[in-house]
């Protein structure tokens, strides 16, 4: 039994990438103050890329740098970039 909650999604198509934006209900969960009814504050979102360019540089300080190559109407879809003008 899976614990996501899709968001938004893309299948990926040939060479088209594709997406999954969700939330994880165990992870809400954990974030829940017992008794308080309410959130201390909001919990992660989870977002999985398929077959994209991606740069990995793990760094001196501990974690990594990620860099993605994604199409722009993901992007779009994704709300990272204002929507196309038809002007």
């Amino acid at each position: 039994m899976s614990t996501k909650v899709t968001l938004k999604s893309r299948l990926q198509v040939g060479d088209q990438p594709g997406f999954h934006l969700y939330d994880d209900v165990l992870t809400e969960m954990a974030y829940e103050t017992p008794g308080e009814g309410g959130a201390t504050e909001d919990p992660p979102v989870y977002l999985t890329l398929e077959g994209v360019d991606v740069e990995l540089q793990t760094l001196p300080s501990g974690g990594a740098a990620v860099t993605l190559t994604i199409p722009r109407d993901i992007a779009r879809e994704l709300g990272l970039l204002p929507p196309e003008s038809r002007g």
